[in-house]
């Protein structure tokens, strides 16, 4: 086999290795069980991000202009 194919393999494997190693290590020891905490952080991040305005999705009533035209489509 070819020596630059043998680097090539061995540093794969030792990049492999370490992802995961470093993954295991920095994973959080300790998971957290309360079902709204997930809600009270993106409200968090929400208030941070946009303090005192709404989300630009909101639902906003418009005037029904149906009911001028009869109630048939324009």
């Amino acid at each position: 086999m070819n020596s630059s194919l043998v680097f090539l393999l061995g540093a794969i494997i030792m990049a492999s290795l370490g992802s995961v190693l470093i993954w295991l290590l920095s994973r959080p020891k300790k998971h957290n069980l309360d079902p709204d905490e997930f809600r009270r952080t993106l409200r968090q991040l929400n208030r941070d991000q946009h303090p005192g305005s709404h989300s630009s999705s909101a639902v906003q009533m418009i005037a029904d202009e149906d009911a001028d035209s009869g109630g048939r489509p324009v």
